[in-house]
């Protein structure tokens, strides 16, 4: 988690990532393993878990991207008396990112 301007945005996730797309890695192999047969609902469940945390995550940063992008863009006074209504439009989708990401 990283501090931007009144929030908190996520960042610094290629190590979590990593151990992400490791964890995927080993799940399959454990997956096609002959021996899984015992275990494998267990493995069908975490499996599920880890690319539902993978997708979650990518869609998360995806989001963030593109506030981020247009936060620049209806930061700027100019715009937001060109485009008054699409400026109270994304004010109101800011305040709700900014009451997501608060901690505590």
């Amino acid at each position: 988690m990283h501090t931007h301007k009144e929030s908190t945005i996520l960042g610094g996730l290629d190590d979590i990532i990593q151990h992400l797309e490791d964890s995927l890695l080993t799940i399959s192999t454990i997956s096609g393993s002959q021996f899984v047969a015992p275990i494998r609902q267990t493995v069908q469940d975490w499996e599920h878990k880890l690319l539902l945390t993978q997708e979650t995550l990518d869609e998360w940063l995806a989001v963030q991207r593109a506030w981020l992008y247009l936060e620049s863009i209806f930061s700027a006074q100019d715009i937001a008396r060109q485009l008054p209504e699409e400026s109270k439009l994304f004010n109101e989708v800011d305040k709700f990112w900014k009451g997501t990401l608060t901690i505590g």
